[in-house]
Order: structure tokens, then sequence, then C-alpha cells
């Protein structure tokens, strides 16, 4: 018996080949997986409150309210009490006249001329110890001017005068002015003339405030409550009711006073908080006269000043959240991209939501990977979300050996 030395084992190159190529194929699949998306933590408190409330002297007596523009309402007093509203109803009837007559700055209107009719209740108005100007037949007065004696002298005949006008009737303009009302949410409120000497005018301070801001929209209108005096032809020079024109920045609107009202004031003011100019809108209503309505005014406006202020609500920097990749490297920190500042009434609730972007790796420090919104009051800005250092990207064993 002997071996034979020409019969040799044999295994096949594929014993080997197949299981390698096996394994870089597997490999390569590996590695052209898809990474996961990372997952984003929120540490940000959805809601805080800036700095320490500060309370407006609101009058104890009748109602009132105060709002700031891009903040909304600050204080309010008894917002949903109907009350007569005396002359203050010449709001409405400007602005239905201004919304049914436009006219542009500059623009004067057509020319009223005055009858005899309007002379005789002219002095019937007089003796009546109403608010008026006087008239007589033949007199002539733009609607401009018609405007700037209905609201700067609150002339009740003037109302009456420019009602008949747009409408033909005083019951008809006082239909005109309630369904004004209704369109402008103004639920709460009813009008019984155009000049508000009768006590059936009623309406609450929520529903003014939100009449005196759109009449404030018209640039006639706000031009001509603003003047401390105006010129009218035949009558000469008649200063304005509202004697707190230009102190703490009151640029208008109308007063309003009777022994049912009491002393009423719709007001609009222009301040300036550390350079920013801030427009403020509000009614003091039910003061037991006119002068102390326009001092309780005057306490409210200068307690607003003391407290608003532009301020830095968040900061470049400040963490929001955290950012976690599956291939570990430890959490990578959220954080604002850049300062944002706000108008702020001292106490307020700064709101916030965190938007993250679909963040895949690698990200260098300082990239932008979503958006921190900001509300304060009415006030919304939107600040860039930025990484604090890289977001690495997977190392190649990690994406080898994942399951």
């Amino acid at each position: 018996m002997y071996y034979d030395y020409r019969r040799r084992s044999t295994i096949s190159p594929l014993v080997f080949i197949v299981p390698l190529f096996l394994i870089l194929g597997l490999g390569a699949v590996q590695m052209l997986r898809g990474l996961p998306a990372v997952s984003a933590t929120t540490t940000f408190p959805s809601t805080s409150i800036i700095g320490e409330p500060h309370q407006l002297p609101l009058p104890s007596t009748g109602a009132s309210m105060i709002a700031v523009d891009g903040l909304g309402v600050l204080g309010m007093q008894n917002p949903d009490a109907r009350r007569p509203i005396a002359s203050v109803t010449k709001m409405m009837t400007a602005y239905v006249i201004l919304k049914n007559h436009p006219l542009q700055p500059g623009e004067t209107g057509p020319t009223f001329t005055m009858t005899a009719a309007n002379g005789a209740r002219y002095l019937q108005m007089l003796n009546e110890d109403q608010s008026t100007l006087p008239v007589t037949a033949g007199m002539q007065l733009t609607q401009l001017e018609m405007l700037q004696g209905l609201l700067i002298a609150s002339a009740n005949n003037f109302a009456e005068i420019l009602a008949a006008w747009d409408a033909g009737t005083q019951q008809a303009f006082v239909t005109r002015m309630n369904e004004e009302a209704r369109a402008l949410g103004m639920t709460n409120t009813t009008y019984a003339d155009a000049s508000g000497f009768l006590a059936a005018s009623t309406s609450t301070a929520q529903d003014q405030l939100t009449l005196a801001r759109a009449a404030m929209r018209n640039p006639v209108f706000a031009q001509t409550v603003a003047m401390s005096q105006v010129r009218l032809t035949g009558i000469g020079i008649v200063p304005a009711v509202n004697q707190l024109l230009g102190q703490e920045g009151v640029v208008g609107i109308k007063t309003g006073f009777t022994e049912e009202a009491g002393g009423n004031l719709a007001f609009a003011a222009k301040r300036q908080a550390n350079g920013q100019q801030v427009d403020i809108i509000g009614i003091v209503m039910g003061q037991p006269t006119r002068p102390l309505a326009f001092e309780a005014t005057r306490r409210l406006l200068q307690s607003l000043g003391q407290g608003l202020q532009p301020a830095r609500v968040v900061s470049a920097g400040q963490p929001v959240g955290t950012i976690r990749s599956e291939w570990g490297g430890g959490d990578v920190e959220v954080v604002v991209g850049e300062d944002a500042q706000m108008l702020l009434w001292p106490g307020m609730t700064l709101e916030t939501t965190v938007e993250y972007d679909a963040i895949q790796a690698p990200r260098a420090a300082g990239d932008q990977v979503g958006w921190l919104n900001l509300k304060l009051g009415e006030q919304e800005r939107r600040v860039p979300l930025t990484l604090a250092e890289d977001l690495r990207k997977a190392g190649l064993i990690w994406r080898l050996t994942r399951i």
C-alpha cells in the first residue's frame, strides 16, 4: 500500500470569495444606509412672566380700559358695564360720515349751506343747555369744518345736520350707527341719537375702545381730534373741549358729559419708551365731572409711562434644548441665535414655541436648526435657533455594526 502524491486535496476558491463578497456587500449596504434622524429635546419654558407686575391706577368708579398698540389691553375696570356715553357718541357719528363720505387729508368736501331751520334748531338747543355752535341762515361750512365742529367743539347741532345730510332723517342715521356698531363687534352698544344728548345712547368701555381704535385709523379723523382749536367760517376760533390735548402725549379723542353719563373721555396718546414710540388708546367713563375724567386719564398715562419699556426677552446663546444622535458623542446644545427685544409691560407673560428643522449630521456649530417663536401681548417674533457646537457624523465602526 502506498500514497499517491499526485492526488492533492483541492478546496474551491469560492469557499473564500463568496464570504468575502458577502462581507463587503453587507459593509457597503451598512455604509449606504441613511442615518436615522437625530432626536431633539426642548428645555425652554413655554410660558414665563417677565418682570414684576405693575398695577395701573384705574379709577374706582365708573368704567375704564387702556390698551397699548402691540401689547393689547393692560388694564380694565367694569369693561362690560353699560352706561350712557354722552358726547363720546360723536365718535360713531364721525366714523359713519367718513365711511359714507370719505375725505383724504387736505380735502374739505362739499359745502353745507345753513337754513333758517338750522338756525332755529341752534337756538332751541341753546335754551336746552346743549353743547352747540352758532349758525344762521345762509352760513356756509365745508364737510371738514362740520366734522371739526362736531369733534373739537362737540356741537350737537352739527351732529344733527350731518346725520340728516347722510341718511335723510335722524332715525335713519341712528340705524346706520347701530349697524356699524354691530359690524365692529360692539355687541353691548345702542345709539339713540347722533349727539349723545339722550341718555338712551349707551355703551361699554370695551365697545368704545373698539370704536376708538377703528376711528383713529382714519387719518382725517385722527388729524381732527388732535387739534386744540379750529377756525370755522362765520364762527371764528373755537377751542377744543378736550383740555388734556398736548399733555402726557394726548392726541385725542372725544369728551362727553351729561348728568346721567358723568364725565367721559375716550383718549389716544403717543409716548416714548427709551426712544420707541408707543401708541396708547383708552376710555374713562362715569366720573363725577369732566375734569375728574381728565385727571383719571392723566394718572393712567403717567403710570403707564413709568412701566413701559423695550426689553430683551431672550438673549443670544440662551439654551433652548438639546440634540442627541444614536451614534453617541454626547448631547449637542441648541441655543438662541440672536437677541430679541420687544415692548414690555412688567408682569406680562411671554409665550414660546420651538420649531426644529429635519436635522441630519454632520452640522457645524452656528448652523441654524430651527426657530423660537415668541408672543408677548399682540407682538410676535421668530428668532433662529443654532447649534452651540458641532454635531458629528456617525463613525465607521458604528455604521458597520449598527443593527
